[in-house]
């Protein structure tokens, strides 16, 4: 039957060509993540500087992985074996990238029960920061920088990003 191979070629174009769904997930704006610092001010005489990289390094694929959980940015990090030096210089790179946000900031022991994390998200496009925030967090375990990392997402969705028209 020639009329239902032509009804069948209509219908698969329809579906091909259609726009989108409503409600079908979209990409939210690009974040760059500048991977953080961390500084060390507690005085403990044993040396964790390999357990802090370890740590920081977790901490920042758990930031990407809980931020595109949230579907309000896209996020990346940003590869600083070539990172320049200076904040416009890190928001032109974060650009060149094609991100609208970018995040910075860095974590720091005071002791080996009080920690906090300094950071900002900038909006590319003012040059503003949309949020410059400090929070702190209670131990220097694996579980402690964990627990920091979420909350600064958390933090981060709630105070710094724009919230979509779903949430």
């Amino acid at each position: 039957m020639p009329g239902a191979r032509v009804i069948a070629a209509i219908a698969f174009l329809l579906l091909v060509l259609a726009p989108p769904i409503a409600g079908a997930e979209e990409a939210g704006p690009g974040l760059v993540i500048v991977p953080f610092q961390f500084r060390d001010t507690s005085g403990e005489v044993r040396d964790q500087t390999a357990d802090h990289e370890r740590r920081l390094h977790d901490a920042m694929q758990t930031a990407v992985s809980e931020l595109a959980k949230t579907k309000l940015v896209e996020p990346s990090l940003l590869d600083c074996g070539n990172c320049a030096p200076g904040l416009v210089e890190l928001m032109d790179q974060a650009r060149e990238k094609g991100a609208q946000y970018m995040l910075l900031g860095y974590f720091h022991k005071m002791s080996t029960l009080v920690g906090w994390v300094k950071f900002a998200v900038f909006d590319l496009e003012t040059n503003d920061p949309a949020c410059d925030r400090f929070l702190t967090y209670r131990g220097d375990t694996d579980e402690a920088w964990f627990r920091a990392s979420r909350m600064i997402v958390r933090d981060i969705a709630r105070n710094c990003l724009p919230q979509s028209s779903e949430n």
